[in-house]
């Protein structure tokens, strides 16, 4: 009985998004961050004109922000795909802070 309710908690797969969205919504991490993949690029500087999303989950628009793409892998091993990633000057200076990793830059 137990797994049933367990099974009940868990959100129906979104038919129509990606993988990575449906993991993110069941509850699964992002493990790994690849920088130096294919298709990959570093930090460079764009300006928001509408909202975007940063690395620590603020909503910023009309200011200068970075912007890179990256592989993320989702589990231990378990799936990648790519994604763009967003921050500020202040975020990509105290990103170690913010992950405990390096930004590999």
């Amino acid at each position: 009985m137990a797994s049933l309710e367990n099974l009940n908690r868990v959100p129906p797969v979104k038919l129509g998004r990606s993988i990575g969205w449906n993991l993110d919504r069941q509850g699964m991490n992002i493990t790994q961050i690849i920088t130096d993949g294919a298709d990959c690029y570093p930090w460079h500087e764009k300006y928001a004109w509408w909202p975007v999303k940063t690395i620590s989950g603020r909503y910023v628009w009309r200011e200068k922000v970075y912007k890179r793409k990256v592989w993320v892998v989702w589990g231990q091993g378990f799936h990648m795909e790519p994604e763009v990633q967003y921050a500020t000057l202040f975020e990509m200076l105290s990103y170690d802070k913010i992950f405990g990793t390096s930004n590999g830059n």
